[in-house]
């Protein structure tokens, strides 16, 4: 009797454990896909049937969880996860390298632009402008420029009698302005060279705020000399432009023949200040601008 009741255990403790090793080997299958490789000609859909019956049929502790949203490759087992994992690491690496194209790009456009706004007066033709402006300013001819000479080309164009009161204080003011501006303190000791003048110029034309206000006093110039008033200079109020400057007729006659480039023998205010911002602005040989002060001196 207890012989029977202990063979009778065995049975069921032997039977129970071939079912859990069958089960078991079921799943290493499926986890593997060793059918599949074993029998290419099946189809997937066939296997796939199979497979969920023996899952089905497996007790649950024995079963491997599968992430949601996840499938295994036929071939290797691995779930595309990884793959999925690996792709958006290459659009991240792509996205990474295209920022970097664009710093790249933007720190070009920087410098190319910090390039050439950095390289305006290095021509010896805006250099060569800068010294015949020097020699015409020094207008006591003593070979450096001084407030002095700002205060008598002041005299000059006030004593023509054709500046109010009113223009001729904001004329002075506007000439003070521009000196402590372009060249420091007001006092009889600073005296400025033509390349102290040059260096002085070209900091000012590479400063935004200072590159503004060049050639304020222009208009002050100009209507010194228009002396009827009407708004337009002919040739010989620009013969007198160039008096007060200490420039002969025949320089002023050649000048402006070659600014006046319509040829109707007037000058604009809207023209002489445009003509004459632009001689300290630009660097470009052909602009005709480059005889406002009259011819340019040969070094």
């Amino acid at each position: 009797m207890a012989f029977s009741v202990i063979s009778r255990g065995l049975l069921r403790t032997s039977r129970e454990l071939l079912e859990r090793n069958m089960a078991v080997g079921a799943i290493s299958m499926l986890n593997g896909y060793v059918d599949i490789e074993m029998h290419p000609s099946r189809s997937s859909r066939t296997i796939s049937t199979s497979s969920q019956a023996l899952i089905r049929q497996t007790p649950q502790y024995l079963q491997t969880p599968v992430p949601p949203n996840s499938t295994v490759t036929p071939s290797t087992g691995i779930y595309n996860k990884k793959v999925k994992n690996l792709k958006r690491q290459q659009k991240d690496d792509e996205e990474s390298d295209s920022d970097s194209d664009s710093d790249d790009e933007y720190e070009r456009k920087r410098q190319d632009l910090h390039k050439k706004y950095s390289q305006k007066g290095d021509t010896e033709f805006w250099r060569r402008k800068m010294r015949t402006l020097h020699r015409i300013l020094d207008v006591n001819r003593d070979g450096v420029i001084s407030f002095d000479d700002f205060k008598l080309l002041h005299k000059r164009f006030t004593d023509l009698g054709h500046l109010n009161e009113e223009l001729s204080a904001e004329f002075l003011k506007v000439m003070e302005e521009t000196w402590m501006e372009q060249f420091g303190e007001i006092t009889p000791y600073n005296l400025v060279n033509a390349e102290q003048f040059m260096t002085d110029l070209h900091h000012r034309l590479n400063d935004e705020k200072m590159f503004k206000s060049v050639g304020r006093f222009l208009p002050y110039l100009f209507k010194a000399v228009d002396y009827d008033h009407s708004g337009y200079l002919d040739l010989d109020q620009y013969k007198l432009f160039f008096r007060c400057l200490g420039l002969s007729n025949e320089d002023a006659a050649i000048s402006f023949a070659v600014i006046d480039k319509n040829g109707d023998g007037q000058l604009s205010l809207k023209e002489f200040v445009h003509l004459g911002r632009q001689y300290f602005l630009t660097e470009d040989e052909t602009k005709i601008s480059k005889m406002f002060w009259g011819p340019l001196i040969d070094h």
